[in-house]
């Protein structure tokens, strides 16, 4: 078995709705996963992140307006993750790294940090604020590429395989072909959301194929289900997870870690979605 080697196989988009910069992802499982929101203080910052409880997978929202999400550039381990998991194996340490990331008062140092802190997040990473977007591609083999993205004027997506390295993540196949569809579905059905942010999770869990088609956004098939969404409105500091009852094993609620008295400036929302 490989070491630090984890599928994250989803759709993630960075959008400005009105005055607000919106990402989102929709997160696929070849499991059902256990999750927990953390609401904590961490190095002084005051963070919000969806955490995985077998995998210690980890993305989230600071109170500096910054938000960091990632998709798999890694393939051939997702159905076995959580086996390897129970039975001893090491999780990814991304999820650590994107925790730490999330300390950082400055877009620079987050992005510093996702590319440099204990070997850097491997995949495709969008970390954002109010103001800017930066893409990073990243993987074991590939060294770090880092653009500033025009979400203005331009909506973000990223699937599983390689933008600026053709060779990285899904190359062929149907895997491959399923990449490149959901990147073309998400691209279509974000467009039109102008005016309420929620509009995108809601587009993002439509169903364009037949149920069990892995060209679906949603996927909802033998080998991988969408699990759950999360949405970061970085504008207003606000984290919404949406998840599939059906599809994930257990949501243990928000573990509020702040000191007493404090007042956060992060808002969280959560909704279970039962389709």
């Amino acid at each position: 078995m490989k070491k630090d080697i984890q599928i994250n196989e989803c759709i993630v988009v960075g959008k400005r709705v009105g005055d607000t910069l919106v990402m989102a992802k929709n997160r696929d499982r070849a499991y059902n996963p256990e999750l927990e929101i953390v609401h904590e203080l961490v190095d002084g910052v005051e963070v919000a992140y969806l955490r995985d409880m077998v995998t210690d997978w980890s993305e989230g929202i600071n109170e500096y307006g910054i938000g960091i999400l990632n998709t798999a550039l890694m393939v051939g381990y997702d159905e076995n993750e959580k086996k390897i998991v129970k039975k001893g194996g090491k999780p990814s340490k991304d999820g650590a790294r994107i925790r730490k990331a999330l300390t950082k008062t400055t877009i620079a140092d987050a992005v510093t940090s996702v590319v440099k802190v204990d070997g850097g997040v491997k995949g495709h990473t969008l970390v954002s604020n109010p103001q800017t977007a930066v893409s990073i591609e990243m993987t074991s083999k590939h060294n770090p590429k880092i653009e500033i993205r025009d979400i203005n004027n331009s909506n973000f997506v990223r699937t599983n395989h390689g933008y600026d390295y053709p060779d990285a993540g899904y190359t062929k196949g149907p895997d491959y072909l399923s990449s490149k569809m959901r990147k073309m579905s998400a691209e279509k059905v974000i467009e039109p959301v102008k005016d309420d942010p929620i509009g995108i999770l809601k587009n993002l869990r439509k169903q364009l194929y037949k149920q069990d088609s892995p060209l679906n956004m949603r996927r909802d098939t033998p080998k991988m289900s969408t699990s759950s969404q999360l949405m970061l409105n970085l504008t207003d500091r606000v984290l919404t997870l949406h998840y599939f009852k059906s599809k994930v094993e257990k949501f243990n609620g928000v573990v509020n870690r702040l000191p007493e008295n404090y007042v956060p400036k992060i808002k969280i929302e959560v909704e279970e979605i039962d389709l």
